[in-house]
């Protein structure tokens, strides 16, 4: 793939390490304060959002249902489908393991996006159309639907108005948010059940356990694994553009 070569896309490569690694760095440390999930929550409730359409979408591509998804204000969701028929229990876990990474991989494509002043401003105003239909389609929380919208809507116009320096620092911020948002969550990988609305259910690695051969704590480092090299690879790849335009 070509690097882009305007002069702020230039400027924007040589330093993107930088910021790559100046929000990583914050959002760690604001999580680590008690009063962190307050101020990182619409980061909390998209990250719910792409996770629990990992599932959805999985689903879907497996032959199964998606009927709805819920987003509730504490920062929890679930995504409600049926009827995979494809792979057998081998299609189960993987729609049990795209919950955990559906925030990776969208990381993944916003940052590698975000090196070029043309890509980023497609990708924001397509990501905020999508989530603005994928809700109306899906999402059936009240709570969702509004702060779902609200967040699509602002990503279209930050894609639309915003000068192409703000969008790519919004579409960068919000890789690297994305790929962290397991950080604050790590306890539930190292779990197998948990409790939702009174009713005990599987956790996400609980069902990869039930379904393949390895116990719950075995695909909770798998995933972190996972996430950990894309993570690494979203910064060499910034890394080494920014060595081309020196």
């Amino acid at each position: 793939m070509p690097f882009p070569q305007n002069n702020l896309d230039r400027h924007f490569n040589k330093n993107s390490p930088w910021y790559f690694s100046g929000f990583s760095i914050f959002l760690i440390l604001i999580w680590n304060i008690p009063t962190g999930f307050i101020y990182l929550y619409p980061i909390t409730i998209l990250a719910t959002y792409f996770h629990e359409m990992g599932h959805g979408l999985a689903a879907l591509l497996l032959g199964g249902n998606f009927h709805y998804l819920l987003v509730h204000p504490d920062g929890s969701g679930v995504a409600v489908h049926s009827g995979v028929h494809f792979l057998g229990s081998i299609g189960q876990a993987l729609v049990a393991i795209s919950g955990p990474l559906g925030p990776t991989f969208a990381g993944m494509l916003f940052i590698y996006s975000s090196g070029s002043v043309k890509a980023t401003q497609r990708l924001l105003v397509i990501v905020g159309a999508l989530i603005v239909i994928t809700v109306i389609i899906w999402v059936r929380s009240v709570f969702g639907v509004i702060f779902l919208i609200a967040v699509g809507a602002l990503l279209m116009y930050i894609g639309i108005k915003s000068s192409d320096k703000v969008k790519q620092l919004v579409l960068q911020f919000l890789g690297v948010s994305s790929m962290l948002s397991l950080y604050p969550n790590v306890g539930y990988f190292f779990i197998d059940r948990i409790e939702m609305n009174g009713e005990i259910m599987y956790s996400d690695t609980g069902y990869l356990e039930k379904y393949l051969f390895l116990p719950y704590w075995m695909w909770a480092i798998i995933i972190l694994g996972i996430s950990f090299f894309a993570f690494y690879k979203c910064f060499a790849y910034l890394y080494h553009k920014n060595k081309v335009f020196q």
